[in-house]
């Protein structure tokens, strides 16, 4: 059984901002909630593709990739998949394994998960794995949710490694609420959906159990870990999950999402990679990282960064 580790991570955020008038009631009643001044959106055509290929361009260790793993839920095409147009935009050899998942927030969980299973078979050696998501091409005008997600392109280097860095994983998944977030048909367009407090609920019901099910599963505990990375949902939904922790590890979760916003499944890998940049963590640290949302679905691991 071959080991894997995360050897690179980066990202780009969609260029253009939009922001809430601070001088306006709604910023201030959004601000409150969310925790977000502004969020980043894709100019006209541009798609999960071109951030995706953005994002990769910042990658320094471009040679032998032998897989790629594209993680979306906004993707350019019904078919082919993503990974299968990334191989060809990206001038990857011809003989690569290509993949695409259809999870949201969860999705760098997953994506991770297979990435690992894969190098652990001996398929892959060396994987790309992107999250790239564009929500923003589905909310009109009226849609307040404009205000939380971002357009975003995370790109992460999965290899081979003589020392098992990426550990271990719970999953799950409650289909029955499945219409809690969605793009569905609202007058012939599809439209972004949310019902906040059903996910708000959800969310800081079934994360803080997780972690302790984690944790006594692997017989981990909160000060094991040198930084905790959850999906950066809104800062409501991290300071309530925080909460319900012990007061003295409440640095130890990450909460980064002010300029940036909810990047979906990108949201864990871009705040590692700003971790990492400003020595927050350093290689070789332990984290612990958690994702929920769409599905609605969870997944949770451990790793040495």
């Amino acid at each position: 059984m071959n080991n894997s580790a995360i050897t690179e991570i980066n990202f780009y955020l969609a260029p253009r901002k939009r922001i809430v008038a601070k001088n306006s009631k709604k910023f201030k009643r959004i601000y409150s909630k969310t925790g977000i001044l502004n969020t980043r959106v894709v100019f006209g055509k541009e798609d999960v593709i071109d951030l995706a290929a953005k994002a990769y361009q910042k990658i320094k260790n471009k040679k032998n990739i032998d897989a790629i793993i594209f993680v979306t839920q906004t993707p350019r095409y019904l078919l082919p998949s993503c990974s299968c147009i990334m191989q060809d935009k990206l001038g990857l050899n011809k003989g690569i394994f290509t993949m695409d998942i259809n999870m949201g927030c969860s999705g760098f969980l997953h994506g991770l998960s297979v990435s690992d299973a894969l190098i652990s078979k001996g398929i892959a050696k060396k994987i790309m794995l992107i999250c790239s998501d564009t929500y923003s091409k589905y909310m009109n005008k009226q849609n307040n949710n404009k205000f939380i997600f971002s357009d975003a392109a995370s790109a992460i280097i999965i290899e081979k490694s003589k020392k098992k860095k990426i550990n271990n994983f719970i999953f799950g998944t409650d289909g029955s609420n499945h219409e809690s977030i969605i793009i569905k048909h609202v007058n012939n367009k599809k439209q972004f959906y949310m019902n906040g407090p059903a996910v708000y609920g959800f969310t800081t019901n079934t994360i803080p159990k997780l972690i302790e099910k984690f944790n006594k599963k692997y017989n981990k505990n909160i000060a094991s870990y040198k930084k905790i990375f959850l999906h950066q949902a809104s800062k409501i939904v991290l300071e309530t999950i925080v909460q319900k922790f012990p007061k003295k590890y409440k640095e130890k979760f990450y909460i980064g999402l002010k300029n940036i916003g909810n990047t979906t499944s990108s949201s864990i890998p871009i705040s590692i990679k700003k971790c990492l940049i400003k020595k927050d963590i350093k290689h070789g640290d332990k984290i612990l990282i958690c994702g929920f949302g769409v599905g609605l679905s969870w997944g949770i691991a451990n790793l040495t960064i």
